[in-house]
């Protein structure tokens, strides 16, 4: 199976994405499959690097 990154479309191999499977419930078989939202390394570290970017504290001029 095949996944897209969710912020620039890549395509992934799905042995990039863990997606842990926390309950093997028999209620969750009625259920409709979600589709998984993944995020590309790439993107990944952009978002890390931006979230860095923006905590710290701006320099005096």
């Amino acid at each position: 199976m095949k996944l897209r990154c969710m912020l620039c479309g890549k395509n992934m191999e799905e042995e990039l994405v863990s997606n842990p499977e926390p309950f093997d419930d028999d209620y969750d078989d009625d259920l409709p499959q979600k589709k998984t939202l993944a995020v590309c390394l790439m993107c990944q570290a952009k978002l890390k690097h931006e979230a860095g970017d923006s905590q710290k504290i701006p320099r005096p001029m």
